[in-house]
């Protein structure tokens, strides 16, 4: 009985004292340090026998056998026993700051390098939270702590944003439907000039808001990932194929669309979003062209055969602001001076184009790029062959 008792207390581990991440390195330091010294001792007799205390036997010996004491150089062999004690001593101690750092430091920031892996990949979309390494570092320990406690409130504030912008668009597609249509029945009675104006003006701006709505609720499946798998996509056949589509919105503008007949780039994606990401690029594009100017369509390898898409309009010679044309509700800066004169206030625009192309980019995980050169406006989009 006692026996296995002792066998059950000796399994037992006892936790480990949290430590300082300062007090654990010189620890580990001193430690090190001191099991060097020890495996050296026989270096510093060595050093003693035949310098320190090598003149000193020879005299003793001389006066134990009764022979005449030998000329002695006590100067320099402590002088030279100093300097080689000191090399020593120093190479002991570089050795052990060397040892500490490259190899027992490494495993004490180990925890550490985990920590800041998992918070570079961690992601708002993703369902659970990451695990740290446990650690007896207290410093590490409170680092681990706060990142948990600020991924579980951006991640509550996340949910909370998503859930509100998708239930209120689908509260809003009810009413937005009975005005469409009483809208529809009272165009239909016998009014005046002027109140027809007034119910056109309101029937545009109706479907101003369920466009909007319809935006919303794309980048609310965006966020949620809720669109089917991708497919392997022939994209030159794609972009051609939705060409015609844009006759009636291109008026006197022209969009030309280039791409080398041997060039046939394959790329997995959704068909849905990859047909949302170009019409939102090149009406963008179209509704802020001058007459008579054209819109390009270009796609051709990039770097390591990379396809490559870019759309180009005219611009008034002023670049816009990458940090800023991205974000949803920015509808400031992207038109010429004709462009604002023909469409005041970016009259069909709303903000949500290009934030809903950068959501369908970084949900494919494709890479879009703004640049402004001989001025044009310039939106390239990165498709890897890899994904």
């Amino acid at each position: 009985m006692d026996g296995r008792m002792l066998t059950y207390i000796s399994h037992i581990r006892r936790p480990r004292k949290p430590r300082s991440l300062i007090s654990t390195s010189l620890r580990n330091f001193c430690l090190c340090t001191a099991a060097i010294f020890l495996l050296s001792a026989p270096l510093f007799y060595l050093l003693t026998r035949y310098f320190y205390a090598e003149d000193l036997m020879e005299v003793i010996h001389a006066a134990r056998s009764g022979h005449t004491i030998p000329p002695l150089d006590l100067e320099r062999d402590i002088i030279a026993g100093t300097m080689l004690q000191f090399l020593l001593t120093f190479a002991i101690l570089s050795l052990a700051m060397f040892i500490t750092i490259r190899f027992i430091t490494r495993r004490l920031w180990h925890p550490f390098d985990d920590t800041l892996t998992k918070t570079e990949a961690f992601s708002l979309s993703e369902a659970g939270l990451p695990s740290f390494l446990p650690t007896d570092i207290i410093e590490f320990n409170r680092l681990n702590d706060s990142l948990k406690q600020l991924m579980i409130r951006s991640r509550e504030t996340y949910r909370i944003q998503k859930e509100f912008t998708e239930n209120a668009s689908h509260e809003l597609q009810a009413p937005l439907a009975v005005s469409r249509g009483r809208l529809d029945l009272l165009m239909q009675e016998d009014l005046s000039c002027r109140q027809l104006e007034i119910v056109a003006g309101l029937y545009r701006i109706n479907s101003r808001m369920e466009h909007l709505n319809r935006n919303l609720l794309l980048l609310a499946k965006i966020d949620n990932s809720q669109f089917s798998d991708p497919d392997e996509i022939n994209l030159s056949h794609f972009i051609a194929s939705l060409l015609p589509s844009y006759t009636l919105l291109q008026g006197d503008s022209e969009v030309s669309f280039d791409c080398d007949a041997g060039y046939v780039p394959r790329i997995k994606a959704n068909a849905t979003l990859l047909e949302s990401m170009l019409n939102n690029l090149i009406v963008n594009a179209l509704r802020h062209t001058p007459d008579s100017a054209s819109v390009r369509i270009r796609l051709l390898p990039g770097c390591h055969d990379i396809p490559v898409l870019e759309v180009s309009n005219p611009s008034d010679g002023s670049a816009l602001d990458p940090d800023l044309i991205f974000r949803r509700f920015q509808t400031t800066g992207y038109a010429s001076g004709r462009a604002l004169l023909r469409n005041s206030a970016s009259a069909n625009g709303h903000g949500l184009g290009l934030a809903i192309v950068r959501a369908i980019c970084d949900y494919h995980h494709w890479q879009i790029r703004y640049t402004h050169a001989d001025d044009r406006h310039l939106f390239s989009v990165f498709f890897p062959t890899t994904q």
